[in-house]
């Protein structure tokens, strides 16, 4: 089984992760919605304070971001990245062992 997301390795390995924290907190039907919500505000929040900013500030500061998503192995698309939220895995426990079934003991 390979894994395409961070949210599903965090599953396999009990990490916190933020998806992990809505459903938990809102359910699987309404986690998706709500976390794209609160993503959406904090864009919007991040653009007026980067408006509010000395023009040539905003300016460097927006290019160094550029800078660190192809640092980060960002080469194509958006400047900043895209935000994907993967189909969530209602019962982490079988998830965690159908992965542990299809790896080879040397993972």
């Amino acid at each position: 089984m390979k894994l395409k997301f961070d949210y599903e390795e965090d599953v396999v390995e009990n990490n916190f992760n933020i998806l992990r924290m809505f459903v938990r907190i809102h359910g699987v039907s309404a986690a998706p919605t709500l976390l794209a919500k609160s993503i959406t505000e904090a864009e919007e929040k991040y653009n007026y304070l980067l408006n509010t900013l000395d023009p040539q500030l905003s300016l460097k500061y927006q290019k160094r971001c550029e800078e660190a998503t192809k640092e980060g192995g960002k080469v194509f698309g958006p400047p900043l990245g895209t935000w994907s939220i993967p189909p969530i895995i209602e019962d982490e426990d079988l998830y965690r062992y159908q992965v542990s079934k299809t790896r080879s003991p040397a993972n």
